[in-house]
């Protein structure tokens, strides 16, 4: 089983700040290669969402993926190691905060099953099926798919283990298995 993970902005809120230590302007770059590494520590402020809770887990509007807490970040470096790269650090006043950018990216979606746009010089993966022949290989992964460059998915072991872990900030849509 996989799950597209979402960050639950409107509960947890989200962090800003920290531009100065960007290596690249967001605007420039293409999203679809790794952001360069930051040279310099980012200094982050945080916007508490409807919870008013801190979160693990954290969405940032101008990075790509997520900004976690230590414990989330030891997790997801322990379970998900060669799918994650860690591109940045900062703080958030006194708390160590980790800049996690999700790397690799699966062939797994069944288009036929899926929601996919086509624009004629490029297709869009709205909401994607997988293929069952791949719920092995993807139960221990965090990743992208093809045509959905900013959507991310975790397999159920990688979920479970945030779940086990108590890490919150996220939340997880099933994601059908076909064929």
């Amino acid at each position: 089983m996989a799950f597209m993970a979402e960050l639950s902005v409107d509960e947890y809120g989200y962090l800003f700040g920290g531009e100065e230590a960007f290596p690249v302007d967001v605007t420039e770059h293409d999203w679809e290669t790794p952001y360069p590494i930051f040279e310099s520590l980012a200094n982050f402020e945080w916007d508490p969402g409807e919870l008013g809770t801190h979160p693990n887990i954290f969405r940032h509007p101008e990075i790509r993926d997520w900004v976690c807490d230590s414990r989330a970040w030891s997790v997801l470096s322990m379970v998900a190691a060669p799918d994650i790269r860690l591109i940045g650090e900062g703080f958030l006043g006194e708390e160590r905060m980790y800049i996690v950018q999700v790397i690799a990216t699966l062939n797994v979606v069944d288009p036929e099953a899926s929601i996919i746009h086509d624009y004629g010089s490029y297709r869009v993966v709205e909401f994607p099926a997988f293929r069952r022949s791949a719920a092995d290989g993807i139960s221990s992964r965090a990743f992208r798919v093809p045509g959905s460059y900013t959507d991310l998915f975790l397999g159920d072991v990688v979920k479970s283990s945030l779940d086990d872990a108590g890490i919150v900030g996220l939340r997880y849509t099933p994601i059908p298995l076909t064929g």
